[in-house]
């Protein structure tokens, strides 16, 4: 155990921890944990919990395994939820609201459940990036999406959703501005 707290190491932690909170989490899942932790661990002690959890990671050190509860994992709990879909299937979507706005994978996912009728297995990965996201759909249904919630006001600004364009092809819009 170091002599010292590497602050700035473990505010970078944190920093990361929270991004991919936003980011990469599977918001079921972590609403299960939550509440797992809530029933769990005392309001006092919450707080203590968490440091040490961050010690810990920060330090590289692994948690102490608990006894009696090892079980095979079933194929089901290690897939992914939201795994990403194969690019023959899919589309990527552009949605005009990021993290500046606070918006998080699940407020996403509740939009499109509330304005369509896609089922969750049509939806792959989101990106949520600071001023846009983007959100992997089935072929399927990507324009039932786009026709359902381009234009509707969502936190008070009007949303517009679209096909999100390939980094080739804005590479050759900004070529062909240039030669203009």
């Amino acid at each position: 155990m170091p002599p010292y707290i590497d602050r700035e190491k473990a505010k970078n932690t944190v920093d990361l921890i929270l991004d991919k909170i936003n980011t990469e989490v599977d918001p079921g899942m972590l609403a299960d944990y939550y509440c797992l932790f809530k029933k769990e661990v005392s309001l006092f002690n919450r707080s203590k919990v968490a440091a040490y959890l961050l010690m810990q990671y920060d330090q590289g050190k692994s948690l102490p395994s608990a006894k009696n509860t090892s079980r095979a994992r079933t194929p089901e709990e290690d897939t992914p939820r939201s795994p990403p879909m194969a690019e023959d299937e899919s589309k990527r979507l552009f949605f005009s609201i990021g993290r500046s706005r606070r918006v998080f994978p699940r407020e996403i996912l509740g939009l499109i459940n509330a304005k369509t009728s896609v089922a969750r297995e049509d939806i792959g990965v989101i990106r949520i990036l600071d001023n846009y996201s983007f959100v992997q759909v089935r072929n399927t249904v990507a324009e039932t999406i786009i026709e359902a919630l381009n234009g509707i006001v969502f936190r008070g600004r009007p949303l517009t959703v679209n096909y999100a364009k390939s980094r080739s092809e804005q590479d050759q819009n900004h070529t062909e501005e240039e030669d203009i």
